[in-house]
């Protein structure tokens, strides 16, 4: 497979240590409901000093669906990977973008590469991560199938990727100007995945396999796993409670009104303590707060008018306990890492209305 050809190649050279991560790690994000659908971005990063990747196969967790319905030609999302150009300079690296579209599973060509890549030339589908490389345009394959066998245990479905080795020119399969890998972002469009429709954390898993550091055979016993879990639904809730206080002075009475602000953040259930959340007063910052144990947060303020109150928050991604790791006969390196899913929510709106009397 060809990854790169390059007329005139347009680089950056980049501090590396400033965006590269000291493991590799599978990121992943997608819709928070049971059984809805939304995009789905999915992340592989590895560190830079890294042996460049082989294979790399994403599984996804059983209890989500995969609809791979679409005719050829069809767009399904975007692809972004930043790359090493070991010919260059291992501190030269090429940003790369482009779409995933779906194959036709007829072309003879693809066919021949996926017998080559995963040992059978049928797949359920086959999209390409058409990649924009200095104006030219290279479709890398990606083979798609429902589980079955061993792996129908722990995936509904896995997508497989192969890719070219950077490190010797002189042995077949060689990539452009040593182009090596470091981080793939595949963003699916809703309605490509679809969430399990019971609550709890699934567990998503990529399995890496690298090149030997010659370049001639992928290094089998230097294949590992990383994860990312998925704890769904994860919820967002507001309420708004109004107290009014009268006072009497000298034969008068005034009126001041206050709202109580509370709610609940949850995954899979169960409260998030120590997350970030945003309020917002008819669409404007309003304060903030963070969550405590069982997920509680609240926050009293004055109201002088009619508001509309809602609340935002940003959890981010979270390193966590690999859970279930797959079999060493599998993948001899073990599962390296497990991170749990960031993912961002809105409440809905309350309105909140002050008394008058």
């Amino acid at each position: 497979m060809r990854l790169l050809v390059l007329g005139g190649v347009v680089t950056a050279a980049l501090a590396l240590a400033a965006s590269a991560f000291a493991k590799t790690q599978l990121l992943v994000s997608g819709a928070t409901a049971l059984g809805a659908s939304a995009t789905t971005i999915a992340e592989v990063k590895r560190a830079n000093e890294d042996a460049a990747s082989a294979q790399i196969s994403i599984y996804i967790p059983n209890g989500y669906k995969a609809n791979l319905g679409q005719s050829p030609g069809t767009q399904i999302g975007t692809v972004a990977a930043r790359a090493q150009l070991l010919e260059i300079n291992a501190d030269t690296i090429l940003d790369l973008t482009g779409t995933i579209l779906v194959a036709d599973q007829n072309d003879q060509a693809l066919q021949a590469g996926a017998a080559q890549c995963t040992g059978s030339r049928t797949h359920a589908a086959i999209w390409l991560l058409r990649l924009l490389v200095a104006g030219q345009t290279v479709n890398v394959p990606v083979y798609v199938d429902q589980s079955s066998g061993s792996e129908a245990t722990f995936s509904s479905a896995k997508l497989v990727l192969c890719l070219p080795q950077p490190y010797a020119k002189a042995l077949p399969n060689y990539s452009p100007f040593g182009t090596k890998i470091v981080e793939a972002k595949t963003t699916l469009s809703a309605g490509v995945l679809t969430n399990a429709t019971s609550a709890g954390a699934y567990v998503w898993r990529t399995v890496l396999t690298p090149w030997a550091a010659n370049g001639a055979a992928p290094n089998l016993a230097g294949t590992t796993e990383a994860q990312a879990i998925a704890s769904i639904p994860a919820s967002l809730s507001l309420k708004a409670k109004v107290k009014t206080v009268r006072h009497k002075r000298h034969g008068r009475t005034t009126v001041t009104n206050s709202v109580l602000l509370s709610g609940k953040l949850l995954e899979n259930l169960r409260g998030v303590s120590g997350a970030k959340v945003a309020f917002l007063a008819n669409g404007k910052s309003a304060g903030s707060t963070k969550t405590k144990t069982g997920g509680a947060f609240s926050k009293v303020g004055g109201l002088r008018t009619r508001t509309t109150f809602s609340v935002k928050t940003q959890v981010p991604a979270r390193d966590t306990s690999c859970a279930s790791p797959l079999p060493v006969a599998l993948v001899p390196g073990g599962c390296v890492s497990a991170t749990t899913a960031g993912y961002t929510l809105v409440s809905s709106t309350v309105l909140a209305t002050p008394r008058k009397r």
